[in-house]
């Protein structure tokens, strides 16, 4: 267990940035498959909250028996080490659950707020009272690192850290593109300026959302599926658009091109319909 907490302690920074990077991921995930962009960074701020909001729990429960009389050094480092054990499984399911199973779940399943930060906030609370409780007897070496040695280490860590960023922000563009480029987006907007009842409903200075959620697929043979989702903001509030096309010998053929009134109520225009 001392290993556990020495590495938690010499990597703090490492960790931490890679807690911050998987959180602004499991942002961008939520935005991509829909969330309003205010809702998710409303709960990727909540959700690096919760890293101190941990902290200071852990603080306050561990505090109270490190001044407790009746509490033996043995008992105290025992609950030290029970928490510090159910974090890092936590921490792991976390960094599963905010990455992995959020990009597989469907939309209604995800959760808003990232919880792999909880976890880390309970074990740095722990280690921090751990030290102080057994720092009277048991003496940590530190090492004293040269002015040289501290640059290059936050260099690392500024380098490792703007990499991930600029990965998760390449994923973000590269995806929303390419669901901007494609045909059945551009037809739906093309079908949705030509409707005579969609732009009353929605007033001429309507706007579409730049995020799109949803899949597409396209094969060197000519054959491909979308089944895409975005929202028009116009004078009577936010609608929604749904399109589901296949793509045959070059083809898109559309199942499905539905203009939602108000985003989450059944009332709606069938635009294939129309056009038949």
């Amino acid at each position: 267990m001392e290993k556990v907490i020495d590495f938690f302690e010499r990597k703090i920074k490492l960790i931490l940035s890679i807690s911050f990077v998987i959180c602004l991921l499991h942002c961008i995930i939520c935005i991509s498959k829909g969330m309003e962009c205010k809702e998710a960074l409303l709960f990727f701020g909540i959700s690096i909250g919760l890293y101190f909001v941990a902290w200071g729990m852990a603080f306050i429960v561990l505090g109270f028996q490190r001044i407790n009389p009746f509490c033996p050094k043995s008992v105290f480092n025992f609950f030290c080490y029970l928490i510090i054990i159910i974090s890092l499984v936590g921490i792991v399911y976390g960094f599963i659950n905010d990455t992995i199973l959020c990009l597989i779940k469907e939309n209604k399943e995800i959760e808003s707020m990232a919880f792999s930060t909880g976890p880390l906030g309970f074990i740095y609370g722990t280690i921090y009272l751990y030290k102080k409780n057994n720092n009277s007897e048991q003496k940590v070496e530190k090492k004293v690192e040269t002015t040289e040695t501290e640059k290059n280490t936050k260099i690392k860590y500024i380098l490792i850290f703007s990499i991930g960023l600029l990965l998760a922000v390449t994923i973000c563009v590269s995806v929303f593109s390419s669901f901007s480029n494609c045909e059945p987006y551009k037809y739906s907007v093309e079908v949705i300026k030509d409707n005579q009842e969609i732009i009353e409903y929605l007033g001429e200075n309507y706007k579409i959302s730049k995020i799109i959620s949803g899949s597409i697929s396209t094969n060197g043979d000519g054959t491909g599926k979308a089944s895409i989702s975005y929202t028009i903001k116009g004078k009577n509030g936010k609608s929604r658009v749904y399109v589901d096309a296949l793509k045959e010998n070059g083809i898109w053929n559309y199942r499905k091109l539905i203009f939602y009134k108000e985003k989450g109520k059944v009332d709606s225009i069938d635009l294939l319909l129309i056009q038949k």
